[in-house]
């Protein structure tokens, strides 16, 4: 048996589960959704392209993921995402990850294509920028359900040659060959030297990958009466997929003991802090609060700074009608209360009593109909608003970045 169909068939998981596969359609992914149907079979699999709207030919890209999964009968499901500016590398991954975890249900998987030379690829990256050796984790959980790299111990030249031997197509990326981005050069330039004057060199270099640390759930970190070690804060910061350089931990570690009132911020990442809130740790992504604009109830929408969707409800707001979607920061101080059972509320008091951290409030969404706010999502509606309803009544729901 061929190293790619070994490495599925050796996959202990539920007999009956759903495996999604993450389907750019470059020749990793390709290989992994073609081999996957083979072993599991096409009803089993559910293949998921997300387009970044990143290159010109990003909708030649969908086209060509819609023809392959359709001749391997396959369902597809294609998200389309917008990249904020910055890092466009982090915020495409960013943005990828969050569709991903709206997707995957509980005892589901998310299958993605990394292999070997991506291991050793990270593990020199994270050599090079001061971080902890750990290289990419086989599995971990993604939402209710669990990401898995079934290829992770399968070589690049392996994957070639099983695409090769079944006359695959696939799409290239021209960004993959960009060297100004660390991983292209590390991949394009210094692995090939590296190689080339020994050639043994490439994989003793995953000798020297880290143990796993122990598993800690993706949430805040409660600060205990004792002082926190480097390795907590950085088993902590792994379950958020972040590697920080240890003279940044140790940053956290001075400033977890500032006093009571102060506010540390430190950076762990482009984008990315550790904050402290009610003797918690939390890891905060800073996102562009999002301009006020005109929805449609019952339309899910993305926003800069996380997923507007809708439930059903007894009480709510009327499909098809529109609202004005918007946040405090774009409020007059005369809108800044909403109706609530009854009494008018300061949406202030309202973010306190729901133990909303500081950083999230600016860009909570805030609906209103005409001047007045009628809902702050996920905290308070006005119920006496969206009244004489002629089809089904529809809440919102906020899924912010996390």
């Amino acid at each position: 048996m061929c190293p790619v169909l070994e490495a599925l068939t050796a996959l202990e998981h539920p007999v009956n589960s759903k495996i999604w596969i993450a389907y750019s359609g470059g020749l990793d992914s390709t290989v992994l959704l073609h081999a996957s149907v083979q072993v599991f079979g096409a009803p089993r699999c559910r293949a998921i392209h997300i387009n970044h709207q990143l290159s010109s030919s990003s909708d030649r890209w969908v086209e060509h993921c819609v023809r392959t999964a359709n001749q391997w009968n396959v369902d597809l499901t294609v998200d389309k995402v917008e990249v904020s500016s910055g890092n466009l590398e982090y915020q495409a991954r960013l943005s990828r990850y969050s569709m991903f975890r709206q997707h995957i249900g509980a005892d589901e998987f998310l299958f993605t294509a990394h292999h070997r030379d991506d291991d050793i690829e990270t593990l020199v990256w994270q050599l090079f920028t001061g971080r902890a050796m750990i290289g990419i984790p086989e599995s971990r959980p993604l939402g209710p359900g669990t990401l898995w790299r079934p290829l992770l111990k399968t070589e690049k030249h392996e994957l070639e040659a099983y695409a090769k031997q079944h006359e695959l197509t696939w799409i290239e990326d021209e960004s993959n060959k960009d060297t100004s981005f660390d991983r292209n050069w590390i991949r394009h330039k210094f692995l090939p030297q590296l190689q080339q004057r020994f050639p043994q060199g490439k994989h003793r270099i995953l000798d020297f990958k880290q143990s796993t640390l122990p598993l800690v759930k993706r949430e805040p970190l409660e600060l205990p009466g004792q002082e926190l070690t480097i390795e907590d804060i950085r088993a902590w910061l792994l379950a958020h997929e972040v590697n920080s350089p240890t003279t940044v931990l140790s940053e956290i570690q001075l400033q977890i003991n500032a006093r009571a009132d102060a506010n540390p911020e430190i950076e762990v990442g482009r984008g990315l802090f550790v904050r402290r809130y009610r003797k918690r740790l939390h890891l905060v992504r800073v996102h562009e609060e999002f301009s006020p604009l005109t929805i449609e109830v019952g339309k899910p929408i993305q926003l800069s700074n996380g997923n507007l969707t809708w439930k059903n409800s007894t009480q709510g707001f009327e499909e098809g009608h529109t609202l004005l979607c918007t946040n405090r920061l774009h409020l007059k101080r005369d809108q800044l209360a909403i109706k609530d059972g009854g009494m008018h509320k300061r949406l202030a008091k309202l973010f306190q009593e729901s133990s909303i951290p500081p950083w999230l409030r600016d860009g909570w969404p805030v609906l209103c109909e005409g001047e007045t706010v009628v809902s702050l999502v996920d905290i308070a509606t006005d119920t006496s608003a969206g009244g004489g309803r002629t089809s089904r009544a529809l809440l919102p729901t906020w899924h912010p970045y996390d």
